[in-house]
């Protein structure tokens, strides 16, 4: 029988302690994962994951410039930047259309600057009807809002943008995250 006399003690704290070298593949492997993370990081900070897209079209010298969301969550704040430009000054006013599809995307919806009128028709879409300063030949025009909680992993949408005669179809699609 063993007693507590005849037990044999360690005289060193660290016995239990493996060797360096039976644990290379786990020190290896430690400093992948932080590679890889840091890489990550750095990515994101050199804006690799940027969330942004736009997409542009023309038309009878009139040019339509849409900068949207590519990516977006429920709640977070976005934003639609229409930049219309022409040749020569753009008329007294324009109207932009925007799907219903895409409009119930936003919450709180906001336009700048304000438009002159807006309406909708029979599909849903609304038709914002803005005026450029006088002899213009551009104009920025943001829908601002927040994205709504309803749940569809993509929202595609249309805009027009119709300046006199000339009408220029943008198609504009933008995917959820959770």
């Amino acid at each position: 029988m063993t007693n507590i006399y005849n037990a044999k003690v360690s005289d060193s704290t660290l016995a239990d302690v493996i060797d360096a070298e039976a644990h290379t593949t786990r020190r290896f492997l430690g400093r992948i994962i932080i590679l890889a993370a840091a890489g990550v990081v750095l990515a994101a900070g050199l804006g690799a994951f940027d969330m942004d897209t736009s997409a542009e079209r023309s038309q009878n010298g009139v040019d339509v410039q849409v900068g949207y969301p590519a990516v977006a969550r429920a709640g977070n704040e976005i934003d639609l930047e229409i930049l219309v430009s022409s040749e020569e000054p753009l008329p007294g006013t324009f109207a932009i259309h925007l799907t219903e599809d895409y409009l119930l995307f936003f919450e709180d919806l906001a336009v700048f600057p304000d438009p002159e009128s807006q309406s909708s028709d029979a599909t849903g879409a609304v038709e914002f009807v803005v005026a450029p300063q006088e002899a213009a030949s551009r104009m920025l025009v943001r829908i601002s809002g927040r994205a709504s909680d309803r749940w569809d992993l993509r929202t595609s949408g249309n805009l027009r943008v119709q300046a006199g005669s000339t009408t220029v179809n943008v198609p504009i699609s933008t995917w959820r995250i959770p």
